[in-house]
Formats: structure tokens, sequence, C-alpha cells
């Protein structure tokens, strides 16, 4: 494991297929590249996380992920890919799923959406760094 400050960090990419607004939006491109393969930057550049993962109910989600170096170990359950769920749900479903794959616990859990491109690796690494700085629970 990589370990951050001690602590094992899980990213988990939420990117479900079936948006209302903009079908298949986690796959649109952004500068010729999907949403998606935006994060796979962000994970790497980040040099932080143990495991990224995304969290997907589309099986083209889940291959752009992993050309990007995401893995894509599981499908979301249709319960947990409509509209109206919560964060919660999709990263608990995640992380239990991950760590029952992993058959270790995981200390962080980092929410990264491919809708927010624009953030940068150094962002995310603060974020990571002042929560387990301030011994936050967030």
């Amino acid at each position: 494991m990589t370990m951050y400050k001690g602590r094992s960090v899980l990213a988990v990419v939420p990117a479900r297929g079936g948006s209302k607004g903009v079908p298949l939006k986690n796959l649109h491109p952004l500068m010729g590249r999907p949403l998606v393969a935006h994060v796979g930057d962000i994970v790497r550049g980040a040099g932080l996380f143990d495991r990224a993962v995304v969290s997907t109910d589309h099986d083209g989600i889940a291959a752009a992920a992993e050309k990007c170096g995401l893995s894509a170990p599981f499908r979301r359950p249709p319960d947990l890919s409509g509209d109206r769920v919560g964060d919660w749900e999709v990263l608990h479903h995640a992380l239990v799923e991950v760590e029952r794959l992993d058959r270790t616990s995981y200390d962080v859990v980092v929410m990264l959406q491919p809708t927010s491109p624009l953030r940068t690796s150094g962002q995310v690494v603060a974020a990571v760094a002042r929560l387990i700085d301030g011994d936050w629970d967030a």
C-alpha cells in the first residue's frame, strides 16, 4: 500500500451512465478525452491513493475508466443508479465492495467526480492533507 501519512486512501469515482440532462456525460470529451479520463490524471498526479475505483453501472464508462488507469472491479446495482440516489449510498457501496475484494480496509475515502474536471492534483492532495492533519471526519 502507498499509505499517505500513515493512512490508506481510496478514491471513488462515481460515474453512472443514466444521466437525464446529458446522456453518458462522463464519457463526453473535454480537450479530446472523456471526462472520466481526466480523473485518472488527477489520481496519478496526486500520488497518494492506495486504490482508485470507478463506481458505474455502464460497461462503456468502466472501459474508459480502465484505459486511464482507474479500476472498475464491480458494477453499481440498479437500485444505486437512479438520479435520486445520494452520494453516501454510492460511496458506502463502493467502499464495502472494494474492501471485500481487496480484503483490507481503507482509512480515508475521497470522492472524485468526473464532472469537476478543473480541479488539480495539488488541490486534492491539500484537501486530503487537511483532513488527515486536522483529524477531521468528513
